[in-house]
């Protein structure tokens, strides 16, 4: 048996701080906490939770960890299904109507307003009690500045893809 990429032991990991019946509250809210200030405030206060990342993906790793922690791993992991999908997920044509201006200025996001814009989606992800591939999150978050802007491609096909059917 293989040993678990870091994705899947980072998500295993916040997880488990979020299980309902022992909660590691302040962890946590250092995670809240780090979606606005910087990546030595988490690392120097949870840097525990990324040993295994490598240094190319903590910035993101970070990031999606703090968004797991912002609605307290209320949002599951929810394999091949990516951040647009479950922004759309579960709502008619018209909700998605009404959140389409919301998701067109995320993915519109430059990385330095990201988190802020994230953050306020993952609310609504959460709210929806619907799921999302964190592993997926954090690759894609590492590709978010590429000049073909597959991340933001992929989310579009994801966010749109069940409006017909709805």
């Amino acid at each position: 048996m293989s040993e678990p990429k870091w994705e899947e032991q980072l998500v295993e990991r916040l997880t488990e701080l979020a299980k309902p019946e022992s909660p590691n509250r302040a962890a946590l809210a250092h995670l809240r906490r780090g979606l606005e200030r910087t990546l030595d405030y988490t690392l120097g206060r949870v840097g525990w939770l990324f040993r295994a990342v490598p240094e190319f993906a903590l910035d993101h790793a970070v990031l999606a960890a703090g968004l797991f922690a912002w609605v307290k791993g209320d949002c599951r992991q929810m394999e091949r299904v990516n951040f647009g999908a479950a922004f759309g997920s579960g709502l008619s044509l018209e909700q998605k109507q009404q959140r389409e201006k919301r998701f067109i200025d995320l993915l519109d996001t430059d990385r330095e307003e990201l988190a802020y814009k994230l953050r306020q989606a993952i609310t609504l992800i959460a709210r929806d009690s619907t799921g999302l591939d964190w592993m997926m999150l954090m690759r894609d978050l590492g590709r978010w500045q590429d000049p073909d802007r597959r991340v933001q491609k992929n989310w579009a096909r994801g966010f749109w893809a069940t409006a017909d059917s709805q």
